[in-house]
């Protein structure tokens, strides 16, 4: 999630108030000694963890007898670990991100450091690597290690300093800090400067280290296994060291002079307008809509920056690009923005965003479709788009960005393991450039499924690379996507996380959620409360409420920072005006609605999110007397519907008020519309009735669509589900056309054994290759297959686009 994104898109955020805590003297009379109450000693361990910036993640002690304890690393990089129930000697381990890279790295500590204060470092992982005789990780991991003496640290320690002492005679380090144990803040002074120009990187291969002086790029080698090596890392212009370091704290002030200004309410957009150039762009947005949106939402109140990490840091021409996460209530998105600044001539130096003329999207989420459907309960895999909101930054005459590809690139030989194709859909909104399916042949939103790009390829450290072009995605071989041309713009960035391909992370509503879902009527508030797995945290929550032609209501509700277990959502964003507003049908007789849960693991940041699915009553629920065989609802006219119930037979899902075939007839005849249409007309077409897609395949061998020789066909939730049909026209006694599909287990064995459907439709309204078709559906679950016994069928319209 983008800074942006965070503010635009998301309605509120809970704020966590703070609460005074009076201190209130007492004594006794005359004299009035007072009681002195002993402190308990500490049983932490605790220290900052930094790499130039503040690691985001997690701090785990390991005790010498193997057990372990962790804590989040706080946004200023200081962890604080209960150790007890832990034997000393200990192995520390800072695992987590800065700057856009993933680090893990290492310390120790004896029973005396309980209590004071303990580093997590490069330095400090390269002096335990160096008295371990291994590279610190493997240090971490093994067991059976033996113990690190305060005589062997202390000499790695002085070996190091003296490796680095041109550095810190540069930015004034005082010679006498203790690497291990000298207290310092992540805030790129003093030691922590230093930790900005120096790169310790190790060979777990060769077990050799690289020490570099990223400002004049020189390095020296630092084997593990030897000791008393003395090379010491070269600095040539030591003003020039001093010069980066004061650029980059004067860039970092600036992302401390924004937050303060968003500490305890809205700032006016005058008041940091300085901050940000006049050429600033993020996520397609100009510098007036960025601050006129982070300055206009209360959601921003209590913004906090962490991990600020510069880097190409040119001080003579005054350019540079700032990595950073942002948060709130001092949690942190894991994964970081990447911004360019800029140093103007007055007002010195400023942040021009990320200079993006689209926004982008990379992800992995993991999502279980429906909580009642124990048949398919869902699948993983990653969300990537790009959206152009303003065509007239693009340098095109004002042409949209219309298809692209998004690359996986090994980071070691710079191969492509895997191509992502992006499209506008030929019903969709221009800018809107969706994951194309080569598998399944059609855009899906935003999602590929890790069925179709196996999860495997995915390495911390390769780099995903965008591609946008102008020109319409290449669908003539509908399996085989191509782009055309030449792209207008490319971006990069850097995969930190693998991705998990597991069903086991997502939320839980509580039951009295699931009570109200299901009974939920338009015009009422909705409580929304959860349950979540450990080592996840609340993300955001969904409430999505939709009619028969697809609008819909949608509140997006961001949590971050939040500890709170559940949200209400007011009846006044739910109710009929809201429904008006979106342009919900007032002749619908029941709504869709979905509420998803998102929850976000806390050391990634990968989602992991449930739905629960119900049909609740639409404005045209009441009134009428049905008609033959039917059950009440609303008269047989020609936009009545049934209604269906996602929650019946088991999840299985049923007819609200179900109607008989004779109803179905009359409510086609009421239409006056129903057309005449041939199997052959039918045949290699796919409807789109977004996201869903229905394909009837061409005839490949003796098929004819005939009741006795039937076509087969393909139904694609686009999030997953995929069952397969057979299909044939026949034609009515009114002398229009039926195109009828059925399935059971035998022709798709996902469903469930024993279970049949069927569903006959006509089609009431065409108007270029868009069509309304009226169905009748019938499933073994909830009545026979016999059209003229019985009322067991649903009826519904659907308005589909043929592709």
């Amino acid at each position: 999630m983008s800074l942006l994104a965070f503010s635009a898109k998301f309605s509120k955020v809970v704020i966590l108030g703070l609460t005074a805590i009076s201190m209130v003297a007492c004594g006794g009379g005359g004299g009035g000694g007072g009681t002195i109450t002993p402190v308990a000693p500490s049983t932490s361990l605790s220290g900052t963890a930094a790499a130039g910036a503040p690691i985001i993640g997690t701090v785990t002690v390991k005790g010498s007898l193997g057990n372990t304890k962790s804590a989040l690393i706080e946004a200023n990089g200081n962890y604080d670990v209960d150790v007890s129930g832990l034997t000393a000697p200990y192995r520390l381990r800072a695992q987590g991100t800065v700057g856009g890279r993933t680090y893990k790295l290492h310390s120790y500590a004896v029973a005396d450091d309980i209590g004071k204060n303990v580093n997590i470092t490069p330095f400090t992982d390269l002096i335990v690597a160096n008295v371990a005789g291994q590279i610190a990780e493997s240090y971490f991991d093994n067991n059976n290690v033996p113990e690190l003496t305060a005589a062997e640290i202390d000499e790695q320690e002085t070996e190091l300093q003296e490796k680095l002492k041109d550095v810190f005679a540069a930015l004034g380090v005082d010679t006498a800090i203790d690497l291990l144990n000298s207290t310092f803040s992540a805030d790129h002074s003093g030691l922590d400067a230093a930790l900005d120009i120096v790169r310790v990187e190790v060979n777990a291969g060769t077990n050799i280290a690289t020490i570099t002086n990223l400002v004049e790029n020189t390095s020296i080698q630092d084997s593990v296994t030897i000791t008393g090596e003395t090379d010491t890392l070269v600095v040539n212009d030591p003003t020039k060291l001093g010069t980066t370091a004061t650029d980059t704290q004067a860039i970092a002030q600036i992302f401390d002079a924004v937050e303060a200004a968003f500490a305890n309410g809205l700032p006016t957009q005058a008041s940091i307008q300085d901050y940000f150039a006049d050429d600033f762009i993020e996520e397609d947005n100009s510098k007036d809509e960025f601050l006129t949106n982070i300055t206009t939402d209360p959601g921003v109140i209590g913004l906090m920056f962490s991990g600020i990490t510069v880097t190409n840091l040119d001080s003579t021409v005054g350019t540079a690009e700032v990595t950073f996460s942002f948060g709130l209530n001092g949690v942190l998105e894991v994964n970081p923005e990447k911004w360019f600044v800029a140093k103007h001539a007055t007002l010195g130096w400023q942040v021009r965003g990320d200079q993006r003329i689209v926004e982008t999207e990379f992800n992995f989420h993991c999502n279980h479709y429906d909580a009642a459907d124990t048949n398919f309960p869902g699948a993983c895999g990653l969300n990537t788009q790009l959206w152009d909101n303003d065509f007239s930054n693009n340098g095109t005459n004002g042409a949209a960005i219309a298809s692209g590809t998004v690359k996986i690139i090994d980071q070691t030989d710079s191969s492509i393991k895997a191509t992502i194709y992006l499209g506008t859909p030929p019903a969709g909104t221009a800018g809107d450039v969706q994951a194309y399916s080569a598998q399944n042949q059609n855009h899906q939103g935003d999602y590929i499924g890790f069925d179709e790009v196996s999860p495997a390829i995915f390495v911390p450290g390769d780099t995903i690379e965008y591609a946008a072009y102008t020109a319409d995605l290449d669908l003539s071989n509908p399996a085989a996507p191509a782009v055309t041309g030449t792209p207008i713009v490319t971006y990069t960035d850097t995969i930190l996380f693998a991705p998990e391909n597991v069903l086991t992370k997502m939320p839980t509503a509580t039951d009295t959620t699931k009570m109200a879902i299901s009974n939920f009527t338009l015009g009422n508030d909705l409580t929304v409360a959860w349950n979540l797995v450990a080592g996840t945290r609340i993300e955001e929550v969904l409430v999505r409420v939709t009619d028969s032609a697809g609008n819909k209501i949608e509140i997006w509700d961001w949590m971050l920072g939040t500890t709170a277990t559940s949200k209400t959502f007011s009846s006044s964003s739910l109710n009929s005006t809201a429904a008006s507003t979106a342009g919900l049908l007032s002749t619908d007789t029941t709504y869709s609605l979905k509420v998803r849960i998102y929850a976000a693991d806390i050391q990634t940041g990968q989602s992991h999110s449930r739905d629960y699915n119900a049909t609740i009553p639409g404005p045209a629920a009441t009134g009428g007397t049905g008609g033959t065989g039917g059950t009440g609802g609303t008269s047989l006219a020609c936009g009545h519907e049934s209604g269906w119930d996602d929650t019946a037979d088991g999840g299985l899902g049923a007819p609200i008020n179900p109607n008989s075939f004779a109803d179905f007839e009359s409510v086609v005849a009421d239409c006056g519309t129903a057309i005449t249409f041939t199997a052959a007309s039918v045949a290699g077409n796919t409807y789109n009735e977004s996201p869903e897609l229905t394909t009837f395949n061409v005839f490949t061998g003796n098929e004819a669509g005939t009741v006795t020789n039937p076509g087969s066909g393909q139904y694609n939730d686009t999030t997953g589900f995929i069952l397969d049909f057979k299909w044939y026209v026949e034609t009515a006694s009114a002398g229009h056309s039926y195109l009828v599909l059925y399935t059971d287990s035998s022709l798709d064995a996902d469903l469930p054994t024993g279970y049949s459907m069927r569903e006959t439709a006509a089609i009431t309204g065409a108007a270029g290759t868009t069509y309304t078709f009226k169905t009748y559906s019938e499933g073994s679950n909830y009545g026979d297959l016999d059209r003229a016994v019985g009322s067991d069928g649903e009826i519904w319209t659907a308005t589909r686009t043929q592709q």
